[in-house]
């Protein structure tokens, strides 16, 4: 069972369920009552009803039929989501997170436009390629989803949107919160071109000549210098038994070597091919040790192949340790001049790396590694090398189709499309068709078919006894089987807390790209730039309205639409008003443009008061059965600062520990500073004692690991009733700003708090 997020579980299903906003809830009642709704801006601080508000004027307006009219906008996934690039021509696997370093200036930045960035997408018609991206967005939210999936997963924010087939064969996207478990994903096994890869040695050559008093003389330590060298087969194999079985060390930062460690006797044949291969292309000696067993030192059971040279080394260090400073284990990565070469040198990388596995090719392997990124390049390489792979924890697989797999999970489609269209041409056809769906027909758990048996069944119609319409259907069935696209089911949705950026891409004409440990089709989702409102909000408002006037599209967080997308948006909305109404939410409403809102009707959102919030909590108790004392609903009021969402939250966060709650619990679940703490602590220093005070900090946040963000802002709230002059009050709030500031610009925040104690014990001793 899927644990149901509290904010949607009790959100108001209509305007009567509100909580307080009367002043605004009276009006749209008479919206609805009148069957007439202007464009409308809802403006407020978060967490005080603007989206509960669109959707319950949404659903008293059309009724249960919502939401056919009604379209939300606005998602993202995690920084640690897996995708595959190409910048400049070069493929890499890499995260958001990675991205996010290189694009993002400042932790203030929204939007971003990248150059010559590409990102591994589906089109129209199935085909895996790289498309253009022209906006990388992010925002932060305070839940996550986690998907695993047959053979993978990914985690992104409940509003993001996957990409599934519906019932008439059309790709269409799902939000995640609308998912549930055995429900099918898209994911892909393909043949993406590589090109002659020219390894890059130059980079990497030492100084020839040393000067010696005045003189400049020949290197005698240097005896070989690599030149730059196609990546063959044989290279391609000794990289991966690099990435599975070597190791570099350097002395004194210059002597370099690299060493293979192998078993003994059994590998000695493979120890003594890469001697044969390091030899042969590189021109260099190796040293081959054998080494006793730990428990008997004259029984042999390692052999190590050595060679010295600082410039292969350099080369290992740089290619596959992703620019880590530690050379380890757990941090090396698939080199990217291996997603980048061809097919076939890509296979022989992965068969070299076998030796960090246990089965057989073309049977059923298992790679192990502490590494897990890697474990994710190597799932990715073998999915764009047309090969059958599934990604978890310490461990990667590749499966072949076998008698003992005689069907593997890149060979499946949805059986319902299919079944659909059987049913719909039924008197045409002339054989059993309902024999081989027998198991999707009377079988409920078998949603998906192989593509061999859908291939045959749709082999058997004659298209000239379709008409035009069955055709059609026809076609898109035999494009999909034909297709690299299969269907891997969902094994588990958890709900996890969360507080940091998502991520999102914008790809111009698709909206589509893959991300997850194994690939996974995801819609594109961020609401934010032109194209978004050129292309899906466009299409949506152009679409006539069913058994309505008009339809509505609900644009969260208008206020950070870039400038372009709300000159679109204007001229979307001047458009479509006559079957479309706009309502645009936003934390400043000062920040849409002057033509938007002139043509909307402004509705002000006022922070909830404690009683509110506590009117409405109390549902949720009662609902749950929850034992929640008075000074816990306090400290839930006290750390959502006036926001109903984040309340929520905290009260479902908190009652993961057990029905009943705490103030304890409370500040526990949500790892924020209790008062009480923060109070001891400004305390101290006002005493005179700031050893205590800087002790009770350090406690603080390296004992219960509390954000520096947080522990300022508990000291905001406690300022106000600390026992000194207003004045001085002023000043600790100025100085306290500061700080903060200080920290989001990359200042260490235990010394910036300390200062900010410090400059709290000057003062005192002004005073």
């Amino acid at each position: 069972m899927t644990l149901e997020v509290w904010v949607e579980k009790y959100r108001p299903k209509t305007l009567k369920e509100m909580i307080n906003q009367k002043h605004i809830v009276d009006r749209l009642k008479a919206f609805v009552k009148n069957k007439s709704i202007p464009h409308m801006i809802f403006a407020g601080p978060p967490g005080t009803g603007k989206t509960a508000s669109a959707i319950a004027l949404a659903r008293d307006f059309y009724g249960k039929n919502w939401h056919q009219n009604f379209q939300e906008t606005n998602a993202s996934v995690t920084p640690d989501t897996p995708i595959m690039i190409r910048k400049k021509g070069k493929i890499k696997r890499t995260t958001f997170g990675d991205l996010a370093d290189e694009y993002f200036s400042n932790n203030n930045s929204r939007y971003v436009r990248p150059k010559d960035l590409e990102v591994l997408s589906t089109d129209e018609n199935y085909n895996i390629e790289f498309l253009p991206v022209s906006l990388i967005s992010r925002h932060k939210i305070k839940k996550i989803a986690e998907i695993k999936f047959e053979g993978g997963s990914i985690k992104t924010s409940l509003n993001h949107s996957v990409i599934v087939l519906d019932k008439d064969c059309n790709l269409i996207s799902k939000k995640v919160s609308e998912l549930e478990k055995k429900d099918l994903l898209i994911t892909f096994k393909t043949m993406i071109d590589g090109k002659n890869i020219i390894l890059d040695f130059d980079s990497y050559k030492p100084e020839l000549y040393i000067k010696i008093t005045d003189r400049l003389i020949r290197n005698p330590k240097i005896k070989t210098i690599l030149e730059n060298i196609e990546l063959t087969p044989e290279l391609s194999w000794l990289f991966g038994l690099y990435l599975a079985e070597g190791c570099i060390n350097f002395r004194d930062n210059t002597n370099g070597l690299t060493i293979f460690s192998l078993g003994y006797p059994d590998e000695l044949p493979i120890a003594e091919q890469v001697d044969r291969i390091i030899k042969n292309n590189f021109g260099l000696k190796t040293t081959l040790f054998t080494s006793g067993s730990g428990f008997d030192r004259k029984r042999k059971s390692s052999i190590q192949i050595r060679t010295y040279n600082t410039q292969l080394a350099r080369f290992f260090s740089d290619n596959f340790y992703n620019g880590y400073e530690e050379e380890s284990a757990l941090t090396k990565r698939t080199p990217p001049f291996v997603f980048n070469s061809l097919i076939e040198k890509r296979l022989e990388f992965l068969k070299g790396y076998m030796g960090d596995s246990t089965g057989k090719w073309k049977g059923y392997l298992r790679y192990s590694s502490v590494s897990n990124e890697n474990l994710i390049d190597i799932a990715w390489l073998a999915r764009v090398s047309g090969l059958d792979s599934s990604c978890f924890k310490g461990e990667a697989r590749i499966i072949w189709k076998l008698p003992s797999y005689s069907y593997i999970k890149t060979e499946f489609i949805p059986s319902e499309p299919l079944i659909n269209f059987m049913k719909k041409i039924t008197k045409k056809t002339k054989f059993n068709w309902r024999y081989h769906l027998r198991h999707q027909l009377y079988w409920k758990k078998s949603k998906r078919i192989t593509k061999e048996l859908a291939k045959n069944l749709l082999e058997k119609i004659n298209e000239k006894i379709l008409d035009l319409n069955e055709k059609t259907k026809y076609e898109k069935l035999l494009k999909l089987v034909d297709s690299d696209l299969s269907f891997v089911q969902i094994k588990s949705i958890k709900i996890k807390e969360y507080n940091d950026f998502v991520y999102d891409f914008s790809v111009p004409n698709t909206e589509m790209f893959w991300g997850g440990t194994t690939p996974i089709l995801l819609h594109n989702s961020d609401e934010r730039g032109i194209n978004v409102v050129r292309t899906r909000i466009k299409d949506f408002a152009r679409i006539k309205p069913l058994n309505a006037p008009f339809k509505i599209v609900f644009l969260d967080e208008s206020d950070a639409l870039t400038s372009d997308a709300q000159q679109a948006l204007r001229r979307t909305i001047e458009q479509y008003s006559d079957v479309c109404r706009f309502i645009l939410s936003c934390n400043y409403s000062s920040r849409i443009i002057t033509p938007i809102q002139s043509r909307c009707t402004l509705f002000r959102f006022r922070p909830l008061s404690k009683e509110d919030v506590f009117t409405y909590l109390d549902r949720i108790i009662t609902g749950e059965k929850l034992d929640v004392d008075k000074k816990a609903l306090e400290a839930i009021f006290t750390l959502s600062e006036g926001d109903l969402r984040k309340a929520v939250n905290i009260l479902q966060a908190s009652s993961s520990l057990g029905k009943k709650i705490t103030e304890d619990v409370v500040y526990e679940v949500a790892s924020q500073a209790k008062p009480k703490d923060v109070k001891e602590m400004l305390e101290f220093v006002l005493k005179g004692d700031f050893k205590s005070g800087r002790k009770k900090l350090h406690d603080l946040i390296l004992k219960q690991g509390l954000a520096a963000e947080d522990v300022i802002k508990a000291c905001h709230r406690e300022i106000f009733d600390l026992n000194i002059p207003e004045e001085m009050k002023v000043e600790l709030i100025n100085k306290l700003g500061e700080y903060d500031f200080r920290i989001s610009e990359g200042g260490d925040p235990l010394i910036q708090i300390e200062a900010f104690l410090a400059n709290f014990l000057l003062m005192r001793g002004k005073e």
